[in-house]
């Protein structure tokens, strides 16, 4: 027997996964990549008022009530045998 994970789990956990492996190869390949900024740094100096550390608390809270309002979503949309409720009729 396998390890299986619902459609729905994987469907609320994958984008914030991408996010967190695609913002870390940025960040690791920053200075590489300094040609293809849109600011230079100091002009990221000078306008950024809000540090990394700051951001990075913003994007785990915002994550963290997307992915609770998304699974709270998915159960009360499931009946007692954890199949989807059809759409009511309009």
């Amino acid at each position: 027997m396998g390890f299986s994970v619902s459609d729905e789990v994987l469907g609320t956990l994958i984008p914030v996964a991408v996010f967190w492996i695609y913002s870390g190869i940025f960040v690791i390949l920053g200075d590489r990549l300094d040609k293809y900024r849109l600011h230079t740094k100091a002009e990221e100096q000078t306008k950024n008022v809000v540090s990394k550390w700051m951001v990075v608390k913003g994007v785990f809270v915002q994550q963290a009530f997307q992915i609770a309002v998304s699974l709270l979503l998915f159960t009360l949309i499931k009946d007692e045998t954890g199949v989807p409720k059809p759409n009511p009729p309009l």
